[in-house]
């Protein structure tokens, strides 16, 4: 079975891109993983996933809504730890191919070095901490139990237990290597990644007329994150010089090219 990724800063057509491989694949044969929003339908058979994948897209939507980047922290990270457990799932089913949008390898250690710091103690009220440890508990008590032994060592399942985690291991400790990461989400990488790339000046103009921008959608903060996306990329060529291939989505030609290597044009 193989695992493609496909990534990319906002407004690269991840989506676009997805949903042309699944309008003409074969879902005997191929399988989507969607994060940080996932798709939950395919989990209602594992009680406690579905949930947690639910409680991720709702803290999704309420940190972009409220503004709150520290829960969007939260929950970026949630749904890179739920990756693993959506993979053996769809595993299970015997495709011969899994689709990523963003994987825990990849990007987690990309946003972290925007959302991480935003985390320090007292950022957010105790009164919000309060009301998702009251409503979430069974959610986050599954979340916790999800991360290797000795990560997070017997701390009770509170939303703060999260952000404490994510700004220290990535904020203090800067752990964004490829180690720290595998000690973290127990995965493998992707067999292929294809980045989406364009300018960060394309990428803002596409996605400016949002109703609700996300805390890391502006010209600046894409100029980092796509440095953070090169330097990684360069690091992994280095071991395997065709694990990554970069498709600049300003040229059709290209992504229609990949669309054909995959055999979905």
């Amino acid at each position: 079975m193989k695992v493609i990724l496909i990534t990319g800063l906002d407004g690269s057509g991840k989506t676009s891109f997805l949903n042309r491989i699944k309008e003409h694949s074969n879902p005997a044969l191929s399988q989507i993983i969607n994060l940080p929003h996932i798709n939950t339908e395919t989990l209602k058979q594992n009680t406690d996933l579905y949930k947690a994948a639910l409680f991720v897209n709702s803290l999704n939507q309420d940190a972009d809504l409220l503004k709150l980047p520290q829960l969007k922290a939260v929950a970026l990270f949630a749904s890179m730890i739920l990756y693993r457990e959506i993979f053996e799932l769809i595993k299970q089913k015997g495709v011969q191919t899994i689709f990523c949008e963003r994987h825990p390898l990849i990007d987690s250690g990309i946003y972290a070095r925007f959302y991480a710091e935003k985390l320090h103690p007292g950022s957010i009220s105790l009164d919000v901490l309060s009301k998702l440890d009251e409503k979430y508990s069974s959610e986050l008590q599954y979340l916790l139990s999800l991360l290797p032994e000795g990560i997070i060592e017997s701390e009770p399942a509170y939303t703060s237990t999260f952000i404490n985690f994510i700004y220290k291991w990535f904020h203090l400790d800067k752990k964004y290597d490829i180690e720290s990461l595998k000690a973290i989400f127990n995965i493998d990488f992707p067999d292929k990644i294809y980045y989406l790339q364009a300018s960060p000046e394309i990428l803002y103009e596409r996605i400016k007329n949002r109703k609700v921008l996300e805390a890391h959608e502006s010209v600046e903060v894409f100029v980092k994150l796509d440095k953070a996306y090169m330097s990684l990329f360069n690091e992994l060529n280095q071991v395997s010089t065709d694990k990554v291939e970069i498709i600049n989505i300003e040229n059709t030609d290209q992504l229609f090219i990949v669309l054909k290597q995959l055999k979905y044009f």
